[in-house]
């Protein structure tokens, strides 16, 4: 841990930082688990571990995305609310495409990391147009597509 600790310090982008040691650490945690050398380990201290490491990754990732839907409240005028809805659009697609080709080849860990962004994501943008009372016609994008695009999300 240690270890890959040190080596994530090489990494600029803090999002990145905190993925590398998820995956790392999940590797190094199965791996280690299937030669039967983690016996005296609690699981629970494992799963703990690496959930610090994924909120981490959320907190630094996404949770600036989510900034513009929090800025207003739901009695603001339309032109506010829409103008908060494109801020957060800019914001989801920059990070978006940012790290759309970043890989996590585990499938049960990029299933797990989709379903927290999904999760956390995709509840506040649709908090924000239920308390807005934002009709479907005036959504730029449905929560929808870009649970879809979220879902794309470490293919590498």
């Amino acid at each position: 841990e240690e270890c890959l600790t040190r080596v994530s310090q090489s990494l600029a982008d803090q999002s990145l930082r905190f993925l590398f040691l998820a995956n790392n650490f999940y590797f190094l945690w199965h791996k280690l688990l299937s030669q039967n050398l983690l016996l005296d380990v609690p699981t629970d201290a494992l799963a703990r571990k690496l959930d610090s490491y994924i909120n981490s990754y959320l907190q630094v990732s996404w949770t600036p995305v989510l900034k513009p839907l929090h800025s207003h409240s739901p009695c603001c005028f339309f032109f506010m609310r829409y103008s908060a809805q494109r801020r957060f659009l800019a914001e989801f697609e920059k990070t978006y495409l940012a790290q759309k080709l970043w890989k996590v080849p585990d499938p049960e860990l990029r299933k797990v990391l989709r379903t927290t962004i999904v999760d956390k994501v995709i509840s506040v943008f649709t908090k924000f147009l239920e308390d807005g009372g934002v009709s479907a016609s005036r959504v730029i994008v449905s929560p929808e597509s870009l649970q879809e695009m979220l879902e794309e999300l470490f293919e590498g």
